[in-house]
């Protein structure tokens, strides 16, 4: 055994120092080899960053799951909903809000915004963990201040202590449904008597979660501001922030507050909420196996016809050693372990180029992309110790596969025949 991997490897030095075509054919196995591993692992690391990264900024910055009422119907009654949420042994937290569409707008500027009406301290969106600028916290229930995203306040052109102007509409009397199964009146938000509110609020804070879908689009009030500009009626609310303690179960845990709350109820998961964001990172893996499959057979290709070479090469080589008495076995193991060692030694050369670039990309973010289109400012890299031991693996398994081929050939030529070859 340890004569055959020390003839592999005097083969490989052999061919790397003659300067001709088998040198070639080796430069060219190896690279290809180290080429397809570093692709692999690059493309394991962007994809596996991407779906930690949006995965953890949603269920970091959204609701679990969020309750509200078919067709926007107002839900009363908030603080005995509240209990009723709480009652499930899965739920951590439960928050209130008031939402409304509307228009923002600046001296220069004005963009569609969904404006949210929250207490902070209850809020289960963790948005005052997210301030870059200001604070995250209203003065009292009932100032005009507004937190908005810094991506919006680029757009619109202010900062911190500036104002800006909210448009929408007033729900002018906004009677709601009850809750408690007898439903004397349906009201949509839609279909309520409408008076335009215009509303001028000071900024006091700028967050930013990372993903521009949210920082875009989000406008936080006070909670009770919000009841009295829009006119919603006390211990009235559009929906339901809910934070689960074990995500896994997320699921299961809303049919059953589903069947717990029942109409007018309609839950929805962050999952089914977002679900173009993680139908995205689907959509991304599924070509992988396929470039997997592509990159493998080139590899494994030229690691073939560089044996295949060699054989041919070293045929006197083969006679003389089969003329001292080595057995056909042992030829054969010679040339497999030569694809081996090839195969190892770039493999290993690609992971670690592979893991250079990655580690320059997650400490220096150089390559950047358009997070209106990726939902992230730059490409995001993972580190995982098994996607590393998988592609050595697999590069390694494949390329000892098919260098049997040559190999079983190798240790079949005849002594003779060897011998005498030109």
């Amino acid at each position: 055994m340890r004569l055959a991997v020390f003839i592999a490897y005097r083969y490989l030095r052999s061919s790397s120092s003659q300067g001709n075509l088998l040198t070639f054919a080796s430069f060219v196995a190896f690279a290809s080899v180290a080429i397809g591993s570093m692709a692999l692992i690059l493309a394991l690391a962007i994809l596996g960053g991407f779906e930690r990264e949006l995965t953890a900024s949603t269920v970091r910055f959204t609701a679990h799951i969020e309750a509200r009422g078919f067709h926007n119907i107002l839900l009363e009654n908030t603080d005995s909903i509240v209990q009723r949420i709480r009652s499930h042994p899965n739920i951590r937290a439960v928050s209130a809000y008031i939402e409304v569409e509307g228009l923002a707008r600046s001296p220069t500027f004005v963009d569609g915004v969904i404006i949210r009406g929250i207490t902070p301290e209850h809020d289960v969106g963790n948005i005052t963990s997210t301030i870059q600028q200001g604070k995250g916290a209203f003065s009292s229930p009932q100032a005009s201040e507004v937190i908005i995203g810094t991506k919006l306040a680029h757009k619109l052109g202010l900062t911190c202590g500036q104002k800006l102007v909210l448009y929408s509409s007033r729900h002018a009397t906004a009677p709601s449904v009850a809750t408690n199964n007898k439903y004397s009146s349906l009201l949509s938000v839609s279909d309520a008597s409408h008076q335009a509110v215009i509303e001028q609020c000071r900024i006091i804070g700028l967050y930013e979660t990372g993903m521009s879908s949210l920082d875009e689009l989000y406008v936080y009030i006070p909670f009770e501001r919000a009841a009295t500009i829009f006119g919603i009626p006390k211990h009235t609310a559009s929906g339901f922030d809910i934070l689960v303690r074990d995500i896994s179960q997320v699921h299961i845990s809303s049919t059953e507050l589903e069947k717990l709350l029942g109409y007018p109820f309609f839950l929805q998961t962050l999952y089914e909420k977002y679900n173009d964001i993680f139908a995205w990172i689907d959509l991304q893996k599924q070509p992988v196996p396929l470039v997997i499959g592509l990159i493998t057979v080139v590899a494994v290709c030229n690691v073939v016809t560089t044996l295949f070479m060699t054989v041919v090469q070293k045929m006197s080589s083969i006679g003389v050693l089969r003329a001292i008495g080595m057995q056909r076995q042992a030829i054969a193991r010679i040339f497999l372990f030569q694809g081996v060692l090839l195969s190892t030694g770039a493999s290993i050369i690609g992971c670690s180029i592979a893991f250079l670039l990655c580690f320059i990309q997650a400490e220096y973010r150089v390559v950047r992309l358009h997070d209106s289109i990726y939902f992230l400012s730059a490409v995001p890299i993972e580190f995982a110790w098994h996607h590393y031991a998988l592609v050595i693996g697999i590069s390694v398994a494949i390329s000892a596969l098919a260098s049997s081929i040559p190999a079983v050939i190798g240790g079949k030529i005849r002594i003779l025949r060897a011998l005498h070859f030109q």
